[in-house]
C-alpha cells in the first residue's frame, strides 16, 4: 500500500522528522503512537498528501507524487485517501447528508449515483434517520460517525485518522472502534494516530513516534530515552 525512506522534515532549524522508514502493506490496521510534539501530526500529513516539502522517498501504491500539481494532489486525495479528524471538521450550515455527499462532487468515480453511495454509508455508521440534522443537533458520537461516513463514501483504499477518539467518552470510543474495525475487516486500510493505548489495541500493529524518530516498540522508545 505505502512506503517511506529515509523521510525527514524541518522548519528551519528545528527537525520534526528524521530518517523514518515504514511499509503498510494493503488492508493492514496500523495505530500510531505518541506522545504531544512528537511528530505525529507531520507524519500523516506527508501520508495523507498534505506536505510535499520533505525529504527521501514516499510512494503511494508504488507511486510518487512530490512533484505533482495541486489540482492533481486534491483529485488523488478525493479518490484514494478518506481522512477522519478529532475535532470532526463538519460544515456546520451543512446537513448529515450534505456534509458526506462533499468528497462526491468533486469526484469523478461517482457522477451518476451519489444517492446510493451516500444511503450505503448512512447506513453503515449507524445514522438513518439523521439526514437531514445539522452538526450542532448530534451528539459527539454521531458527529463522528458523519465524519467516518464522508471519508469513506467514495470507497478509499486507505483512510487516515488522526486522534478520532480523542474527544469522545469511553463507551463511544468503543462504539467508533467497532466501526473501523468492521472497515479494516472489509478490505480498508487504516492508519490511525492515537494516545490512547486500549484504541491502539484495535489496530494490528502499533509504532510509536518520539521526538521525531519512528521505533517499532515501545521498549525502544524507552531505551531512547
Amino acid at each position: 500500500m505505502l512506503k517511506v525512506t529515509d523521510v525527514g522534515k524541518a522548519y528551519g532549524k528545528f527537525t520534526a522528522l528524521e530518517d523514518i522508514n515504514l511499509e503498510v502493506a494493503d488492508g493492514e490496521f496500523l495505530a500510531i503512537m505518541g506522545p504531544s510534539g512528537s511528530g505525529k501530526s507531520t507524519l500523516i500529513n506527508i501520508l495523507g498528501l498534505l506536505d510535499q516539502s520533505y525529504t527521501g522517498e514516499y510512494l503511494l501504491e508504488d507511486k510518487s507524487y512530490k512533484d505533482v500539481n495541486d489540482n492533481e494532489l486534491s483529485q488523488i486525495r478525493g479518490d484514494q485517501l478518506g481522512f477522519v479528524f478529532q475535532n470532526f471538521k463538519l460544515l456546520t450550515t451543512y446537513s448529515v447528508y450534505e456534509n458526506i455527499e462533499v468528497p462526491l462532487i468533486y469526484s469523478k468515480k461517482a457522477q451518476h449515483n451519489k444517492h446510493e453511495l451516500v444511503a450505503d454509508v448512512i447506513k453503515k455508521v449507524g445514522l438513518d434517520g439523521k439526514e437531514k440534522n445539522l452538526p450542532s443537533e448530534l451528539s459527539g458520537g454521531q458527529q463522528q460517525r458523519v465524519a467516518i461516513a464522508r471519508a469513506i463514501v467514495n470507497r478509499p483504499k486507505l483512510i487516515i485518522a488522526d486522534e478520532p477518539t480523542g474527544a469522545l467518552d469511553s463507551k463511544t470510543s468503543k462504539e467508533i472502534m467497532d466501526i473501523f474495525t468492521k472497515l479494516n475487516q472489509a478490505g480498508t486500510t487504516i492508519i490511525m494516530v492515537t494516545h490512547d493505548s486500549e484504541v491502539a489495541e484495535y489496530a494490528m500493529r502499533t509504532v510509536y513516534i518520539r521526538d521525531g524518530h519512528l521505533y517499532n516498540d515501545e521498549k525502544s522508545v524507552k531505551n531512547h530515552d
